[in-house]
């Protein structure tokens, strides 16, 4: 997100969706703007707005009071299965209702030598990009859950997160999230993703022991994102433990991960139950 004069900017584009001419912007004048007003004091006429957005989708501007916009729908979806999840050959499902019942926990493997691959070169692009995750959700220790294709337009526009319930056999874990736009031919667009580390799930600076076999709730938040899905999109949530090399592979020893170079092998379970409601919060 960048400011210019009082306005800021996001977006992101996509490869099989070009923004558009609508897209460009004069910089040069925004930033000239901003110059004016904060060097010289010169307030600038109009007044524009205080945040200024791109919806990708929709392939339009809009001048906004606040982020997230204060009429931006929220939605949640909730992650399910019959516990074989894995991959997108699994039967994982995000759906719109709450679980009712007890659905048994998805399993999957973490090997530190065996990292689920991050696709995309380390560069600005890794907070949300046109890479393709269709490969990636072949592997049996990546978690898939997709929706329904939508029956309408769907707009996400702020912050969106995962709340997650799960266990490890070893003394730490990741659990990693991403969110994707599936188009109709298969192509997985990854939207935003992000990661929690269970020995910090209750922030950076409050380390916290992982008892092997405990279920803990976890939130991963997963940046800000800002699109309108189309009619005969699905939705897509991945749940991994590792997102190699945008963040280094948890060696699950609980120990140092400066100078550690062996690691374990951890079994990770994925809860989703009406009493362990693992879900999506869009905004």
């Amino acid at each position: 997100m960048a400011a210019s004069s009082r306005t800021a900017t996001t977006g992101r584009t996509g490869r099989r969706s070009s923004p558009g001419s609508d897209a460009l912007i004069d910089l040069d004048t925004y930033t000239l703007t901003f110059l004016d007003e904060h060097l010289k004091g010169i307030e600038p006429d109009p007044v524009p707005a205080p945040v200024r957005i791109f919806v990708m989708g929709a392939n339009e501007w809009r001048d906004e009071q606040a982020w997230p916009p204060a009429g931006a729908p929220s939605t949640v979806f909730h992650l399910s299965s019959g516990g074989r999840a894995n991959s997108r050959y699994g039967d994982g499902r995000l759906i719109p209702e709450p679980v009712t019942g007890e659905q048994p926990p998805d399993e999957w493997t973490h090997d530190p030598d065996r990292p689920v691959p991050f696709v995309t070169d380390q560069s600005s692009a890794q907070i949300g990009g046109p890479d393709d995750y269709h490969g990636v959700e072949s592997r049996g220790d990546v978690l898939v859950f997709t929706s329904d294709p939508l029956t309408e337009p769907l707009e996400i526009i702020g912050p969106v997160k995962v709340v997650a319930h799960v266990t490890t056999s070893a003394a730490d874990t990741d659990v990693t999230a991403k969110l994707l736009d599936v188009h109709p031919g298969g192509f997985a667009q990854r939207l935003c993703d992000g990661v929690a580390r269970l020995r910090y799930r209750d922030g950076f600076d409050a380390e916290r022991p992982v008892a092997p076999g405990e279920v803990y709730e976890v939130e991963i938040r997963m940046w800000d994102t800002c699109v309108r899905l189309p009619a005969g999109h699905r939705l897509r949530v991945e749940i991994a433990s590792s997102a190699f090399p945008k963040f280094d592979v948890n060696l699950g020893t609980g120990g140092d991960m400066i100078t550690e170079t062996e690691g374990v092998i951890a079994t990770n379970r994925f809860w989703h139950t009406a009493s362990r409601p693992s879900r999506l919060i869009l905004n």
